[in-house]
């Protein structure tokens, strides 16, 4: 069974633990689900269904998902009834592992939606400089049915491997305009802990002018890293962040370590933050 730790009662989802969300807020959930690999231990078929439940009890407004082949991403969709999802494989924009997006569909509708490819040719499939594989940027422009806000979301999955390819994929994320009167949310599997280029290209003043949602968060709750290797010790550094614009709050942020029959349910714990969209009138 899942057992949910009580890190989930700080996000309040337990009645009568927590204050209750902020009106105008967004749960962003961040999660490297892991491609299905013979020698895991669980395997994806085990792991499907918990994760499923573990996402729907978090109850997340934007997921944005890693490792994802056409397989996961359906197994989500049919978990997850109340979402709408977008993103192309990244081997050819159809098959391969993608960065999907998915948003609540009853909360948000789609302005636009689009990928770029982390390489000197963005628009067409590629693999970019140092780059082991094709990495992509999956953007989606939505407007918040509650507020009337607009949200710029990009999720992405850096190279492993690529030091340069995972710099300028930071870059290329940075050099992407806003969309007009949009607050900007950038979530994704880094592979970039707080002291690389790339984490400080996509947190600094200059740019978007974006922060990591840990930072300054009123409640910070959980490990620091979030890299397990199907460990639930996990490891001393995150990897896997929640980047949004400096005008805007973050009221809770947490690294969730829940297991399912006593292991972890993905090879990455995910990331949680709740975003305060009051002050996204300041962005720019």
């Amino acid at each position: 069974m899942l057992r949910p730790l009580l890190i989930l009662a700080s996000f309040g989802l337990i009645t009568g633990t927590a204050q209750a969300r902020p009106a105008i807020s967004v749960r962003v959930m961040s999660y490297n689900v892991r491609v299905d690999v013979d020698s895991d231990d669980p395997r994806w078929a085990d792991r499907k269904g918990p994760m499923v439940r573990q996402i729907a009890f978090v109850d997340p407004d934007l997921l944005g998902v890693q490792e994802s082949r056409p397989q996961a991403v359906d197994d989500l969709a049919l978990g997850l009834p109340g979402y709408s999802h977008y993103g192309l494989g990244r081997d050819d924009g159809k098959i391969g592992e993608s960065a999907t997006l998915f948003w609540r569909t009853a909360r948000f509708a789609v302005v636009a939606k689009s990928t770029q490819w982390c390489s000197p040719t963005p628009k067409v499939p590629s693999k970019g400089w140092d780059a082991a594989f094709p990495r992509t940027i999956t953007r989606v422009i939505l407007r918040d049915r509650k507020s009337g806000r607009l949200l710029d979301v990009r999720n992405s999955h850096f190279d492993h491997v690529g030091v340069v390819a995972r710099e300028n994929c930071a870059r290329q994320i940075e050099a992407t305009p806003r969309y007009k009167g949009a607050a900007i949310i950038v979530l994704g599997d880094f592979n970039s802990g707080p002291d690389s280029a790339p984490y400080h290209l996509l947190s600094d003043d200059k740019g978007l002018n974006l922060k990591d949602a840990r930072m300054g968060a009123a409640v910070d709750f959980g490990p620091t890293g979030t890299f397990n290797a199907f460990d639930i010790k996990g490891g001393d550094q995150a990897i896997d962040h929640v980047f949004v614009d400096r005008a805007l709050t973050v009221s809770k942020y947490a690294v969730l370590t829940d297991t399912a029959n006593g292991k972890v349910i993905s090879d990455h714990f995910p990331v949680v933050a709740d975003v305060n969209l009051t002050n996204s009138s300041s962005s720019h």
